[in-house]
């Protein structure tokens, strides 16, 4: 703790004590209780959190600081003043005085703490920074961003470092520069190059297309890879030069070798690797501006959802990384905030659930002291020995896809593990170990009705749903949904590949079964509007803090639920 900061503290406590006895005496009964016991309390608070949550407050401009006061001293010292002074307007503006002067002391220690934390994060920044060895042939690596169709990165805390782009610069001899744009942080500006490798999900595909065009117009060879390209290798070849299909530890030396040759291959298919010993990530191409470090433990679904595309890209075959290998991962990462980019981190059977225990364990043994989420299925809740020890390591969040409550509609979805279980059970469960419960529900499926979005609606807004998200089935290539509404004339949006911007999980693309399509966005707007008011946001904060007793996950699932609402509103039709 930085004893400079307070320094107002003392002084002002120093004058309150001075005041009070020469001038307020009739009024030291609430005076010294207010000002010398309850305020210190939420100032060292206050302090004390900026310095420990500084990434939150630099990298996403988090108010939080500032409002400290207002919550936990401001609104009892204004009550007690109104209540205990109200009959004597002289002791009441006297008190209201030293209250506006404890506030603009506090307000001055949090401004000059967080314009220190600042000038210690460029030097930081400045220090980190070297100049590429010249001789070196330059490897940009480019992850675009559509701008119209943002989605959840319409808010900083939102976006996540392209760890795919962090394993390719890991995988690429010395003998290269590596430079990283990255839209999340920075607008593409052309940068000269002797190589060019861009990754892309389908909503940005486009885009992809769009900045590879300007490597190619100056006959710089572009690469391109990630879920799009693997699935639409032929579609993405008439914009880039090579492309990469599948997972690209196996055959990325083998690229390459043959680019330094001048023999680069239209196509590259990798294989799936034992995950043991996996690359790790050069992370040192990430901007710091990132609030949340990702980190991969496991690979694949046996599960092959209808309108999922992880078993297409990453195979049936679930494969998991050594839970020793991932702490020793997790220890080189620097934020304090993490994400388990994992579809499923728990994973299926007895020893994968041991492996996950052994993994929190771990984190907790080397007193890793980092806060994160992660997704898994909803046997997430089953295990309360995973759930102990994922709440002792730090997590505060678990993203679960639930589709639905409806079992038909689950039917149609083909996800037959929400099915077996016990949704209201699982929630308590996680509750239970302060962990929130991030529920995601789909709208527009074959079995959908306007009755049966306002059954989910009221699902959502009865139950232990922390953290609300709702997106439109889509259609994605590589799914066998895509090939069924492709095949069937069901695609509204057929005319690739312009259309790929729709395809965002936030447009409709397709002909709904029993809903008129204008019936059914106009539902789901009001839905929308329903299960995103800052009513039910509220409302769900408290019911948050009440389940898992903890202010730390209700505030993490309060902020969930904004950027949510932020996608909503931002979808709206």
């Amino acid at each position: 703790m930085r004893m400079k900061y307070f320094i107002p503290l003392f002084i002002f406590l120093a004058f309150t004590i001075v005041i009070t006895l020469f001038y307020m005496l009739d009024s030291i009964w609430i005076i010294i209780p207010s000002f010398l016991f309850f305020y210190p309390m939420p100032y060292f608070f206050g302090i004390k959190e900026t310095i420990n949550n500084k990434d939150v407050v630099l990298k996403i401009n988090n108010k939080t600081p500032y409002i400290i006061p207002i919550l936990f001293f401001s609104i009892p010292t204004i009550i007690m003043s109104l209540v205990f002074l109200l009959g004597s307007f002289i002791a009441l503006f006297q008190f209201l005085f030293i209250y506006m002067v404890s506030l603009v002391i506090y307000f001055l220690a949090i401004i000059i703490l967080i314009r220190d934390l600042k000038k210690e994060f460029e030097i930081e920044l400045l220090s980190k920074k070297f100049e590429l060895l010249k001789g070196k042939k330059k490897l940009v690596l480019i992850n675009p961003v559509n701008e119209d169709k943002s989605g959840l990165t319409i808010n900083p805390s939102s976006r996540f470092p392209p760890l795919g782009l962090g394993i390719i610069a890991a995988l690429t001899p010395q003998e290269f520069q590596i430079k990283l744009i990255d839209e999340n942080m920075e607008k593409f500006e052309y940068e000269d190059a002797d190589l060019v490798g861009i990754t892309a999900f389908t909503s940005v595909a486009n885009r992809a297309y769009e900045i590879a065009s300007y490597y190619r117009n100056n006959n710089i060879p572009v690469i391109m890879g990630g879920i799009h390209a693997s699935m639409r290798p032929d579609e993405a070849l008439k914009h880039v030069d090579c492309v990469v299909i599948g997972e690209a530890e196996s055959i990325w030396p083998m690229v390459i070798k043959d680019f330094l040759n001048n023999d680069l291959k239209n196509k590259y298919e990798g294989v799936h690797l034992d995950l043991k010993s996996s690359i790790v990530p050069n992370r040192e191409i990430f901007s710091n501006q990132y609030l949340f470090g990702t980190i991969q433990t496991s690979r694949g679904c046996p599960m092959d959802c209808y309108f999922c595309s992880v078993s297409a890209f990453n195979g049936r075959k679930y494969r998991q990384r050594s839970y020793e290998e991932v702490l020793d991962e997790l220890e080189q990462i620097p934020q304090r905030y993490i994400f388990f980019v994992d579809d499923n981190i728990l994973g299926y059977g007895k020893n994968a659930e041991e492996r996950a225990i052994n993994l929190f364990k771990g984190m907790v043994e080397r007193k890793l002291n980092k806060t994160w989420f992660c997704q898994a299925s909803l046997n997430f809740g089953s295990n309360e020995e995973v759930l102990k020890w994922a709440g002792k390591a730090g997590c505060k969040m678990v993203f679960l896809g639930l589709e639905s409550a409806d079992p038909e509609e689950l039917k149609v979805m083909d996800k037959k593990l929400n099915l077996q279980l016990e949704y209201e059970q699982a929630f308590k469960k996680i509750n239970k170990y302060k962990i929130a419960v991030l529920g995601a529900f789909i709208f527009g499926s074959d079995s959908e009705t306007m009755e049966s979005m306002f059954r989910k609606v009221n699902y959502i807004l009865k139950n232990r749903i922390d953290i609300i998200q709702t997106t439109i089935l889509t259609p994605l290539p590589g799914t066998r949904l895509f090939n069924d509404y492709q095949k069937n004339n069901r695609l509204i949006y057929a005319n690739f590949p312009q259309d790929w911007d729709l395809y965002d999980m936030g447009s409709l693309t397709y002909s709904i079964k029993k809903l008129e399509n204008e019936e059914f966005l106009k539902t789901l707007n009001n839905c929308s509007k329903k299960l995103y008011s800052r009513r039910t946001l509220y409302l769900k904060f408290l019911k948050t803090w009440i389940h898992s007793k903890s202010i730390e996950t209700a505030l993490w699932a309060y902020s969930s639920n904004k950027n949510y609402r932020n996608v909503s509103l931002s979808n709206q039709f």
